[in-house]
């Protein structure tokens, strides 16, 4: 067994299993007994109706000064997943870092933080090969750099997600077109055709209502236009991968349509 990080003991240096899991289970609990300096609350842990996508959205709150570098990281794992070898039934199996976003393949890097600190971070990944959606887990934890002590975790099955969008019947004074393309990469243009002059408003929204960016807000002309997106939100940033919605609307209603980004 390793406990941060380093070899403490072996199955083996014990005579029977009981006495293992005696050892195991008194380590746990005089670990768990020590209070974390920081804590992570989830705000939502979603999976789309599609079920092709993620979206986790999670604060960081410091609550004890902590004088040490950590490092958070997020992973996706998956409960009782049947490899062809070994032969049998592997609970929590690793599936994949969640790397968008990262400064590297590791994680969020963070030094010394006082009491009172809160970050905050969405992050995404596609339900994607064999993966299964009815099984996938979210895993959110901290280590502190070095010793590879862990500061603090959770781990949740993602909970079927509605768009978190009204959509209503769009009149006659603007229809929303496509995107293109769908998938995408690097950029997507989206299309609309404006019947009668208004103030017009297209803006791109995760699947839980929150604005990402805004496209188009002003008077637009009477006629059929197109707009592109770079899929960076409003401060610049590259946005997940993921599921996006697009969201035309004038004085009267609105309308939305669905596109994936991929990186």
């Amino acid at each position: 067994m390793r406990y941060d990080g380093k070899y403490i003991k072996d199955p083996s240096d014990f005579v029977t299993y009981d006495a293992y899991y005696s050892w195991v289970r008194s380590t746990f609990d005089s670990l768990l007994a020590i209070t974390s300096p920081v804590r992570i609350d989830v705000l939502f842990n979603r999976i789309t109706p599609d079920s092709d996508s993620v979206y986790v959205s999670f604060d960081v709150v410091v609550e004890d000064s902590m004088n040490f570098n950590t490092t958070l990281r997020v992973a996706v794992t998956e409960w009782k997943h049947r490899y062809s070898y070994p032969v049998g039934a592997h609970d929590d199996a690793f599936r994949e870092w969640i790397k968008d976003d990262l400064p590297d393949s590791v994680g969020w890097s963070f030094g010394p933080m006082l009491p009172g600190h809160t970050m905050h971070f969405d992050v995404a990944y596609e339900i994607v090969g064999e993966y299964r959606a009815d099984r996938v887990v979210s895993n959110i934890f901290i280590q502190r750099n070095g010793t590879r002590k862990m500061q603090q975790g959770w781990s949740g099955v993602p909970v079927p997600s509605s768009s978190g969008v009204d959509i209503v019947e769009v009149p006659e004074d603007a229809i929303l077109g496509r995107s293109s393309p769908n998938p995408f990469v690097g950029n997507t243009n989206i299309s609309f055709n404006v019947k009668r002059p208004g103030k017009v408003s297209l803006g791109v929204y995760t699947l839980t209502g929150r604005l990402v960016t805004e496209l188009v807000n002003g008077q637009a002309e009477v006629g059929p236009q197109s707009v592109a997106w770079d899929g960076k939100d409003r401060f610049g940033q590259d946005v997940a991968s993921g599921v996006y919605y697009y969201i035309l609307e004038t004085e009267n209603a609105s309308q939305a349509g669905k596109m994936i980004r991929l990186r």
